[in-house]
């Protein structure tokens, strides 16, 4: 059984239209910038599940009703929750015309209250038609656990009677029998320490001491014992704490000869790390070892294991690990009367460096498939995450025409194997794209390298304005646009997209007219040609095709007339900052470039010039534009010092058009374009 679908309408950023967000089996992922509802989202589910009094992990509360851009505050709020795979227990909440599934509403709406003071009140209902009653039964058969983002992982493991080990200890011990063997134990310690002289003496000075105050008075006594001999007790005193791997072991201790030996076989050599001194030793993985080990050395070693750090000691992000697998090694327990679990975690990422995220990601989806009841849902910030759980199990948030919507990736309009070809080249670099307010797709690493830089020579620093470069790698960009519509609609997921591309014009080697050859190098005499055929070329069918996918999903397409560097050089003040960029790149043949450039006598003439170098040389263009992207930097830093530059860069106008459709309202981009 899993959620499948959750509508909102209403209900804090999400207006009357509201959303709706699809989830799979397992571990499902809420993504998008800051302030986009991923918290909204989680909140509403876990008081759709708080309807029942007496669970009440989470309020709705007057402020959560919609209020709409003319500060209308709305009258109702309704939160759907839709199941797949529902078990039969849940009668109150199937579909009577699929059996397989189920769904539950709850409506929010508000009631006169006395002195004009409004009261919130609610209506829940299972199935699809209203009025059918959910009891507190189909509540206790669904759990939802949630870690909130500022979760206090030191805290919830501190010895309590609602701690996650004190939750874990009661699930285990899940039987009368279990419990009282538990509880049998305790009394039996409790009667030994009442024994012992230190305890005996410590209850008669008390006792002498009250007797003495209270002379005829009260006459009260006490004793002393460990904690009441009930279950609860038990569990609300269990405390965790960590126990080291390694411990140092000298040379001159008498057991470092029995360690070498061991651990010089097969097998065993990575149970040790040696140094000058001695040897770092795992003493839990050498004690569980099937060798026979001296009595000394056991003895030696058991007394070191021991020794521990308290949860204080260690790390926030190992903290929060260790905190995550209390409260999924309890979820993950059977219990009878719980056919559904749902753990929420809002940013698992928090504290951890990106490789243990990854396997934190792991962990969930290692932990998911033996126990299909369980269902993780998580809101991340992070890129390496969303990188590894697959496009099937996001659901993006975002702004778009003053609304929060909501695009489940599984709808993406995907076509053939692009699903497959975006999930091997969604890496961490391309995931950053789902958290931007806008992208720029570029088809190769000089756009990529050369864009930041010209946004800041425009003063348009794309960070400032949440920007990404997602580099396609090529020429594979339909995947991309199709991936942030949905298949029912041509609206885009992002208001600010466009794509730079080059329209590569005179390629077609049917169109004997126009096309020039790749054997042509910056040395030709056949420049004249070479212009001519630039002059009169069309954009390749490529170019026509992405164009066409771009208009099709309100993506903004900017093309160079023929290739990035060709606009670049077509600028007499770039010259010198491209030239500077290849003898830097290319020491030998650069000079020889430059001497062939300065006998020639057009602009047009010294664009291609320059373009067929480039072109020649094409798998070695990150060295030029890395070189090139450092001469722009280097401008920015003195323009931004007033210091006076003799040239000044010129960002071609289709890079210029680009930017600004990313990082203004489209009112101004003309107008300041043409300054």
């Amino acid at each position: 059984m899993y959620i499948s679908k959750v509508a909102i309408r209403n209900f804090r950023v999400f207006d009357d239209i509201g959303i709706v967000a699809t989830f799979k089996k397992g571990v499902n992922a809420i993504i998008g910038e800051n302030n986009s509802g991923k918290t909204a989202l989680i909140d509403a589910i876990r008081i759709a599940f708080s309807s029942v009094p007496y669970k009440k992990d989470i309020y709705f509360n007057k402020s959560d009703f919609h209020i709409n851009t003319k500060g209308e505050v709305a009258k109702t709020a309704q939160i759907d929750v839709y199941f797949d795979e529902v078990s039969e227990d849940l009668f109150e909440i199937w579909d009577p015309e699929n059996p397989t599934k189920g769904e539950f509403h709850v409506r929010y709406y508000t009631v006169p209250g006395k002195n004009g003071l409004e009261k919130i009140r609610y209506t829940a209902w299972g199935g699809p038609v209203e009025g059918n009653t959910l009891s507190v039964e189909t509540f206790d058969a669904l759990e939802v656990v949630f870690l909130g983002a500022l979760r206090d992982a030191e805290s919830e493991l501190k010895p309590s009677r609602s701690s996650k080990l004190a939750n874990l200890l009661g699930t285990v011990a899940d039987s009368d029998i279990a419990r009282q063997e538990l509880i049998d134990i305790l009394i039996k310690a409790n009667a030994e320490l009442l024994k012992k002289t230190a305890i005996t003496k410590t209850r008669e000075i008390i006792n002498t001491n009250l007797a003495m105050i209270e002379q005829e008075v009260m006459q009260q006594r006490i004793d002393i014992g460990l904690i009441e001999p009930r279950f609860e007790s038990i569990a609300s005193s269990l405390r965790t704490w960590l126990k080291p791997r390694w411990f140092f072991i000298d040379k001159d201790n008498d057991i470092y000869t029995n360690i070498i030996e061991i651990c010089s076989k097969e097998g065993n050599q990575k149970l040790i790390e040696q140094c000058v001194e001695g040897v770092y030793l795992d003493i839990q993985g050498f004690l569980r070892l099937d060798e026979p080990i001296e009595t000394k050395t056991k003895e030696a070693l058991t007394n070191l294991a021991s020794h521990s750090l308290e949860l204080y000691q260690n790390g926030l992000g190992y903290n929060n690990i260790l905190f995550m697998s209390a409260v999924l090694g309890d979820m993950g327990y059977s219990k009878g009367n719980i056919v559904y679990n749902l753990l929420i975690v809002e940013e698992p990422e928090a504290h951890l460096h990106p490789q243990l995220q990854e396997l934190v990601h792991s962990f969930f989806e290692n932990k998911q498939q033996p126990s299909p009841s369980i269902q993780v849902f998580y809101t991340s910030h992070s890129p390496t995450l969303v990188s590894r759980i697959g496009i099937d199990k996001i659901n993006l948030l975002f702004e778009k025409d003053h609304r929060i919507q909501c695009t489940p990736l599984a709808e993406a309009n995907l076509k053939g194997n692009e699903k497959e070809y975006l999930e091997r080249y969604l890496d961490v670099t391309k995931s950053q794209m789902f958290f931007a307010k806008g992208i720029i797709f570029v088809e190769g690493i000089c756009e990529a390298l050369l864009l930041p830089e010209m946004a800041k020579l425009l003063s348009r620093p794309l960070d400032k304005y949440a920007v990404e470069v997602v580099n396609v790698d090529g020429v594979s960009f339909k995947p991309f646009a199709h991936l942030f519509t949905k298949s029912d609609s041509s609206v885009c997921a992002f208001a600010k997209t466009a794509l730079i591309t080059d329209d590569d014009r005179c390629t077609d080697k049917e169109d004997k007219d126009t096309y020039i050859s790749k054997d042509y190098d910056y040395d030709t005499d056949k420049l004249d040609e070479v212009i001519k055929k630039l002059s009169i070329g069309k954009p390749s069918s490529r170019c026509t095709e992405i164009c066409s996918v771009c208009e099709a999903t309100h993506i903004q397409p900017f093309t160079a007339k023929k290739t990035l560097e060709y606009e670049l050089a077509l600028s007499p003040n770039n010259v010198p900052f491209i030239l500077n960029a290849i003898i830097e790149a290319y020491p030998q043949v650069g000079p020889k470039l430059s001497e062939r450039v300065a006998s020639l006598n057009t602009d047009e003439e010294r664009a291609a010039c320059i373009w067929l170098f480039i072109q020649t040389r094409n798998k070695s263009k990150g060295s030029f534009a890395q070189a090139l992207s450092k001469f722009i930097r280097d401008q920015v830093e003195k323009l931004a010092e007033n210091i006076e530059v003799e040239k000044k860069f010129c960002v071609p106008l289709y890079i210029k058009k680009a930017i600004y459709a990313v990082t203004e309202e489209e009112d101004s981009v003309d107008e300041e374009i043409d300054t």
